[in-house]
């Protein structure tokens, strides 16, 4: 009797572990069609770039830096698709210079606007793997978001 009893008792043991055992495995790998990259373009209202800068784009669970070059160009991958980030523009002493909710949809079209509420609203394609935008820093702080359509350094004159 004693030997049922422990040989039930290691069957229950090994039949709980064995349904534990997934418990602790890794989440799922993510999907790189759910996520986007970003190619950006950081200038001040007169066209000057914001070389030096450090942008961050952030949501509630994780933060992605990235350097801005000396023609004020900005490089991120691994973005979601859809959703709300916080944009986020540093200067060279890590001041903030401004900052800009975005928010991701998937749509018929790719467009990038800024709303009246002055939240980014950027519509990607199913079929977009990247998205290029310019952000455009104001005297107050606020940015702006409009499609980077040419990819050139526009100059201050094609931005108005």
């Amino acid at each position: 009797m004693m030997y049922i009893q422990k040989m039930g008792t290691v069957l229950l043991l090994l039949l709980l572990l064995s349904g534990c055992a997934g418990i602790g495995t890794a989440p799922p790998e993510k999907d790189d069609e759910d996520e986007i990259s970003v190619s950006a373009l950081f200038q001040t209202e007169n066209g000057d770039a914001l070389h030096g800068s450090a942008a961050c784009f952030s949501t509630e669970a994780h933060s992605e830096h990235c350097q801005v070059d000396s023609e004020g160009i900005a490089n991120i991958s691994g973005l979601p698709r859809s959703g709300e980030l916080l944009l986020t523009l540093f200067d060279q002493q890590q001041e903030v210079q401004g900052a800009m909710p975005l928010y991701f949809d998937q749509g018929a079209v790719i467009d990038a606007t800024t709303g009246q509420d002055g939240i980014g609203h950027i519509t990607v394609r199913n079929d977009t793997s990247e998205v290029a935008l310019i952000f455009i820093l104001e005297e107050d702080g606020s940015l702006q978001c409009t499609l980077w359509l040419a990819r050139t350094v526009p100059t201050s004159e094609n931005l108005s």
